[in-house]
């Protein structure tokens, strides 16, 4: 019982850190954000970028993509969150437990729980899906819970059980 306890906290702080990823996307969507954000890296010339590893970065919490990748699979491990960035592009089928798109996938999609706030071309399986503002699916969805947020597309099919 305590082994569950645990692992649903676990389950509520990556769902947590998806939608701050959510909010952060929503932010570089405001024109606002994006001209301060131009001069700040304008006049701020000592700002690290993260280095990559293979196009992905890694930390306790998530995986994230941050370039284009092609692969024939991409599996997340259960206790991380896979985030796909707004620059990120996958040709790949993936696979893991909490899966945020906020850039590009041309795969299928099995997870728990899927959020999308860029495109997502293929078949996704999940128990959850929520297709936020400006996300877009395009293939057969299969879930049985599905939350489509104003000006959110579904193309395709979709199969709630």
């Amino acid at each position: 019982m305590n082994g569950r306890i645990e692992a649903e906290g676990r389950a509520k702080t990556l769902i947590e850190l998806i939608f701050c990823e959510y909010e952060k996307d929503r932010k570089q969507d405001r024109l606002s954000y994006r001209i301060f954000s131009f001069f700040r890296r304008l006049f701020n010339k000592e700002e690290e970028i993260p280095l990559t590893h293979g196009g992905y970065l890694e930390d306790e919490e998530s995986v994230r993509i941050l370039e284009s990748l092609k692969s024939k699979e991409i599996s997340a491990p259960d206790d991380k969150v896979l985030i796909v960035s707004r620059e990120g592009v996958v040709y790949a089928d993936i696979k893991g437990t909490f899966v945020y798109i906020s850039g590009e996938v041309h795969g299928d999609i099995a997870a728990r729980h899927v959020y999308v706030k860029g495109l997502a071309e293929g078949d996704i399986k999940a128990a959850h899906v929520e297709i936020f503002t400006g996300g877009e699916v395009s293939g057969h969805v299969e879930t049985s819970r599905l939350l489509l947020h104003k000006k959110g597309v579904l193309r395709g099919q979709c199969d709630i059980n």
